[in-house]
């Protein structure tokens, strides 16, 4: 294999890589009111254990993720947009 053929196949992989982000960031995001774990971790990379873990802590504990349960939906969990945008968004401190 020449060094000729080893930088077209390095280019090509590059090009895919590209297409892959440029996708990823061109796709609508989804704009409705409540999400799943499934969802959460899809839209933010947070796994959906973690979520769904921290949504059977107690209330008063840091990390308590609140969730909600729709009837007619069976057991699934549901977690407002809002409330997971407002706690992954970034904190200054000081």
């Amino acid at each position: 294999m020449t060094t000729d053929n080893t930088l077209i196949k390095k280019i090509s992989n590059l090009e895919d890589k590209l297409d892959f982000v440029v996708s990823a960031l061109q796709r609508k995001r989804d704009t409705s009111k409540y999400l799943t774990a499934q969802d959460i971790e899809a839209e933010y990379g947070i796994d959906q254990r973690t979520v769904l873990n921290r949504s059977n802590l107690h209330p008063s504990s840091p990390g308590f993720i609140p969730s909600m349960k729709i009837s007619g939906k069976g057991r699934r969990k549901y977690f407002e947009r809002k409330v997971i945008d407002r706690l992954l968004k970034p904190v200054s401190r000081r």
